[in-house]
């Protein structure tokens, strides 16, 4: 019998800067390899390690545990805590404001829906930060499906009676 083991990404994968910068540096580690062999080693290493892992949440439903930690090929990295069950996934609109220009002292507002995971014992796990609301309902759907509950969306007006 297998064991009823969901994985859900919470990062994106990486883009194409990334991967060029990693091909790179794996590029640097094989030619400083025939130099100095240990820095060539971990300078692969650290070429590749931006390739293999990602951001994840690992529900093991057979031991009643979860996960939010870090995958690397294939296994999660990060502290097992007692899964309590899911009330709801919930979307919410949030408004951020930052000032990013040294140049500008004028501070810049962007939306943005933020999805998240709430268990029984109150604990909210944040699953995606999206700038659009469709976008963030593509995300969460599948892992929806797979704990069969529903989405509360929490962006809606309210409607006054």
């Amino acid at each position: 019998m297998e064991t009823p083991l969901l994985r859900y990404r919470l990062t994106d994968p990486v883009g194409f800067g990334t991967k060029v910068y990693a091909i790179v540096i794996i590029a640097g580690g094989v030619w400083l390899f025939t130099i100095y062999p240990v820095v060539g080693v971990l300078m692969i290493l650290f070429g590749i390690f931006p390739l293999v892992q990602y951001k994840c949440l690992e529900i093991d439903l057979y031991h009643g545990t979860y996960c939010l930690g870090m995958n690397m090929l294939g296994y999660t990295v990060g502290a097992r805590e007692p899964y309590p069950g899911t009330k709801c996934i919930f979307l919410k609109k949030n408004r951020y404001i930052a000032s990013n220009s040294r140049r500008s002292w004028r501070p810049i507002a962007s939306t943005a829906f933020d999805s998240f995971l709430w268990l029984e014992d109150g604990t909210k796990i944040l699953l995606s930060c999206d700038s659009k609301k469709e976008t963030a309902m593509l995300r969460i759907q599948p892992l929806a499906q797979e704990l069969q509950i529903g989405i509360k969306d929490l962006t809606a007006p309210l409607s006054r009676n």
